[in-house]
């Protein structure tokens, strides 16, 4: 809806015109796209205040429509209070309706109903668009007049000493119950006397919200009026003054006997009775007045209810059964003579009991219930003493079934008048009982027949029942043609037999084919439902379709356009039906996907910056990345990846609680990879689109592109993100052996022969190839030095303004001085070399660099300085930059160094040598060390020895009487040596004398 332009153009002759233009109007309101809300986000109310709903309209395309917009349908608005199980619980009345000043529609009604509900908007049969709303409307104020009383049975007459239990609802004027316990007053005023009664035990207790329980015990018999009440404002309660009677009787509700035949199941019409037997707790019996007894029959989930009549059992005589006799309720009795007795089939008190008219005065405990159900159907039955519920205060259940069949109340419900050849068709039967019961479980005595003489092809199949009084009979004609069928029931055919049905073929009906369409969300589609169906004639028109649930649904002849609701996502269907030349019908189903767009970035950071060899930023990521996705739990996946670098994820920040990144999932992919994909929810990958780094490939600068392709089930979507890398003067380099054997014995020799030597020997910078400028405007000094002898070279002529030269008299640089210059080269001889040319100068250079010296050779001292040509340093932050430079040192040499290999035998051998010579001195040092130590050990014992020889001496001195010769031989034992033998000689020769 607008104003548009209309632009012509012409690029042959570059002409345009814009001067055409058009006004688009909003097409009629359609309901479901209408937006529904409460005013002021207001869902809360009392009741009997005023509501009010804002409706903003639309039509099918989600446009709006404003009170000055021109249109031709505006349907009627009805509300729906809605339970929480979606049953309705009231529909309320709008009291008024109009326009606002924001062009929204207003809707006012009043709210009468409490509880939590929800309210439904519907316009034209369809629901808007946020409906069904919240709605909680809380109850008014109390209203006594309104309040009511309620007994869970409703007797008349109350046995003595029973208590009487009423339900008191606190209602406000709508019906609505009223939370708190309210100060009823009661007065009990006996109808004889007209004389209140004072209550003992009177008691008031809440039960409910707004529910109180008033009890009290009946305690003297006779008539009374009960009043409940509030004093206050003089006002009653609705259903006041009760009437009741309190009655002598002693009925128990255990030890009486209902029994009969009447208890049992039985069928629809027919009359059963059961007998009533009223004991005491001793089982004697309990007589009471006739018009006490009440009997209860109702059928289960409705209202029906079976009016019953009572009879109390008499004795022959036709007098009273004496109190005091004991009886079980086996003895014969019989029933009341109809000329004494004047029976009714209505209580003049509950229109649901049935007792004795004008019978009061009998007075019996034994009755009879006569009744006859007429409609099919589980009944409860409930027989009141009074307020006493027989049989310990349940009901008896029993099931009514339906009779036998009628069949001039039976019929065929359903058949088709034109059917297919060679296919399955039903004829739908009901069958009822003279009551209108439907009866079930007869369809073998149920019969399909034809009543025509054309009964070639014609078969009959199955009966099924479908439990609810209806058969399907299933038959098929295998030729063309009309057949007169008949349904029988026993033989008996139903009023509405024979009935023709026109078979024809297959091709004569139209045949609808499901179809299944795909539309992305937010847009519209339109399609021929018809295309793909079948119907003769080639004509056929859709008579009918349904309301899609999650998109608007526009017909225009054979063609649909659906347009889902803004933001829905997933599966739509609706039906339709077709009709052809014939007014043949026939439905299919359309299947709708709504499938969600891919993620779209809604925010993407420009001009990025990087820096070369260096992971870009150095702290957190690239700020700016974002993308938006309709479903907020579905796993998306976007793939991050460079031209010239790689991506990567910065460390997180730390979280607290659940971290988000446990839902994300990492892709690095393999060791080459250079992209980087990421899983899970829309925002926990926003999340990690703020950790975004970057890092170029080595030595790589200049502008790159980073590819962003977010992905779903459905499609990509895809953008490139520029990124401008700063350079870093990185360093230049030489590639020179640490030796160079020169290959001549003369005085100059080539210094590398590229064809002969296999290793490298050049120079480099790692921005050479990449330099803005072109690699002829990427300068470079390289210096060429040696400590002895000479450098000869030939240098073409455009380096001879920056050529210096070092000679061995003054060892400083100094220009170049007189040259002769030879085919654009001249030729210079220098102890050192240096020059500003570029990276192929240098290198050709060293191609053709000679030395001239000693038999001994020389060092090489090659030295290259980038002169800070491109690039920032140490940091751009700082958008500075400083030349950098490298140094290389090449021993050249005469003869042949030692082989690496010969080299390593040889220092194997000396290291050989030195473990067996360590070896062998560890040897002899313990040998010398352990012969120490034995030569310590026998001068220690002959020390000893001297020692006790002297003590030995000392002895024979004082005491002449020991025996030397034992000593002696004691010593000779201890120490062999021949001294101290002939020293025991000599004392042995000198105690002989």
């Amino acid at each position: 809806v607008g104003l548009f332009n209309v632009l012509i153009n012409e690029d042959r002759y570059k002409v345009s015109d814009s001067s055409l233009h058009f006004q688009v109007e909003p097409g009629n309101m359609y309901p479901s796209v209408c937006v529904a809300s409460w005013k002021g986000v207001k869902h809360e109310y009392e009741a009997g205040s005023k509501a009010t709903i804002m409706v903003l309209l639309k039509d099918a395309f989600g446009n709006h429509i404003s009170k000055t917009s021109q249109v031709s349908y505006l349907p009627d608005f009805k509300l729906y209070v809605l339970h929480e199980n979606g049953s309705v619980a009231s529909v309320p009345d709008i009291s008024n309706m109009g326009w606002n000043d924001f062009d929204y529609v207003v809707i006012e009604f009043v709210v009468t109903k409490a509880g939590k509900f929800s309210l439904s908007l519907e316009g034209g049969n369809q629901t808007l668009n946020g409906s069904p709303l919240p709605l909680k409307v809380n109850p008014g104020t109390i209203d006594v007049s309104n309040c009511i009383a309620k007994w869970n049975i409703e007797p008349h007459a109350w046995q003595l000493a029973s208590k009487m239990e009423i339900f008191i609802h606190q209602l406000d004027q709508y019906g609505n119950l009223v939370s708190g316990l309210y100060p009823f007053d009661s007065e009990v005023v006996e109808r004889d006397t007209n004389l209140s009664i004072p209550i003992a035990d009177l008691h008031f207790e809440e039960v409910d919200a707004g529910i109180q329980l008033f009890s009290f015990s009946n305690l003297e018999p006779g008539n009374f009026l009960l009043t409940i009440y509030d004093s206050k404002h003089n006002k009653s309660i609705s259903n006041m003054p009760y009437v009741y009677r309190v009655f002598i009787g002693y009925c128990d509700g255990v030890k009486s006997v209902v029994n009969g035949s009447g208890l049992n199941d039985s069928v629809a019409g027919v009359r059963a009775e059961f007998s009533v037997y009223l004991n005491d707790i001793y089982q004697y019996p309990s007589p009471i007045e006739a018009d006490i007894l009440q009997v209860q029959i109702l059928r289960e989930n409705d209202s029906y209810s079976i009016s019953p009549i009572i009879y109390p059992m008499l004795n022959k005589n036709g007098s009273r059964i004496a109190s005091g006799m004991r009886y079980d309720g086996i003895s014969y009795m019989d029933t009341a003579p109809s000329p004494s007795i004047e029976l009714s089939n209505s209580n003049e008190i509950s229109p649901w009991f049935q007792s004795i008219g004008n019978g009061s005065f009998v007075i019996s405990s034994d009755f009879q219930v006569d009744y006859i159900p007429e409609k099919s159907g589980f009944y409860d039955i409930n027989v009141y003493c009074g307020n006493i519920v027989l049989n310990e205060g349940h009901s008896f259940r029993k099931e009514v079934k339906a009779g036998e069949v009628n069949v001039s109340l039976s019929s065929v419900v359903r058949f088709s008048s034109k059917v297919s050849k060679l296919s399955t068709n039903e004829i739908v039967v009901l069958l009822m009982d003279s009551y209108l019961n439907p009866v079930l479980s007869q369809q073998s005595r149920l019969k399909l027949e034809i009543a025509s003489s054309n009964s070639s092809g014609f078969s009959t199949l199955n009966i099924t029942d479908n439990k609810d009084g209806s058969y399907n009979c299933s038959y098929m004609a295998k030729d063309v043609g009309t057949y007169e069928i008949c349904a029988s029931f026993d033989g008996k055919r139903f009023l509405s037999c024979p009935f023709s049905i026109n078979v024809y073929s297959s091709e004569y009906f139209p045949k609808a084919n499901n179809d299944t369409i795909s539309i992305w969300e937010d847009q519209s589609i339109a399609f021929d439902a018809l295309a793909n169906d079948y119907f003769a004639g080639d004509n056929a028109s859709i008579v009918e379709f349904s309301k899609s649930d999650h998109g608007s649904l526009i017909q225009n002849g054979r063609i649909f356009r659906y347009t889902p609701y803004k933001g829905y996502y997933g599966n739509d269907s609706f039906w339709y039906t077709i009709s052809d030349i014939n007014g043949n019908l026939a439905s299919a189903s359309v299947y709708i996907f709504v499938l969600n767009v891919p993620p779209q970035f809604v925010s993407v950071p420009n001009q990025l910056q990087a820096t070369e060899d260096m992971i870009s930023p150095r702290f957190g990521g690239f700020t700016g990345f974002e993308i938006t996705y309709s479903n907020p739990m579905e796993n998306i996946s976007v793939n991050l990846s460079a031209q010239s670098g790689s991506i990567h994820l910065s460390p997180m920040a730390m979280q607290f609680g659940k971290v988000m990144w446990s839902e994300l999932t990492i892709n690095l992919g393999n060791d080459t990879a250079t992209s980087l994909l990421i899983e899970g929810s829309v925002e926990v990958i926003n999340f990690a689109l703020q950790s975004i780094q970057y890092l170029g490939n080595e030595n790589f600068y200049g502008e790159d592109t980073i590819q962003v392709s977010a992905r779903n089930k459905n499609g990509v979507n895809s953008l490139g993100v520029p990124i401008f890398v700063d350079p870093i003067n990185d360093p230049p380099f030489i590639v020179a052996p640490y030796f160079i054997i020169l290959r001549s014995n003369e005085d100059e020799t080539l210094i590398f022969d590229h064809e002969k030597d296999k290793f490298d020997f050049f120079i480099g910078d790692p921005d050479h190839l990449t330099f803005p400028g072109g690699q002829a405007h990427f300068f470079v000094t390289f210096s060429m030095e040696v400590n002895d002898g000479w450098l000869v070279t030939n240098l073409p002529v455009h380096l001879i303004n920056t050529t210096e030269l070092k000679h061995r008299i003054n060892y400083q640089w100094q220009p170049l001085q007189t040259y002769v210059t030879i085919s654009k080269h001249f030729m210079v001889k220098a102890h050192g070399i240096r020059f500003q040319g570029t990276v192929n100068d240098c290198n050709s250079v060293m191609q053709q660099l000679f030395y001239h010296g000693g038999e001994h050779g020389a060092v090489l001292t090659l030295t290259l300085n980038d002169m800070g040509n491109y690039g920032c340093y140490p940091d751009c932050a700082d958008g500075m930059s400083m030349p950098l430079y490298t140094e290389a040192t090449v021993n050249l040499m005469r003869k042949q160094p030692m082989s690496s290999f010969l080299a390593h035998t040889l220092g194997s051998i000396i290291v050989i040598e030195f473990v067996i010579m360590f070896s062998l001195g560890l040897l002899l040092l313990y040998f010398t060390c352990k012969c120490a130590i034995l030569l310590a050990h026998e001068r220690r014992n002959r020390e000893k020895k001297s020692s006790e020889l002297s003590t030995v001496q000392s002895s024979h001195t004082e005491t002449s009487s020991i025996n030397i010769s034992d000593n002696a031989t004691h010593f000779t034992d201890c120490c062999s040596r021949p001294s101290l033998i002939r020293f025991g000689m000599q004392s042995s020769n000198f105690r002989q004398r």
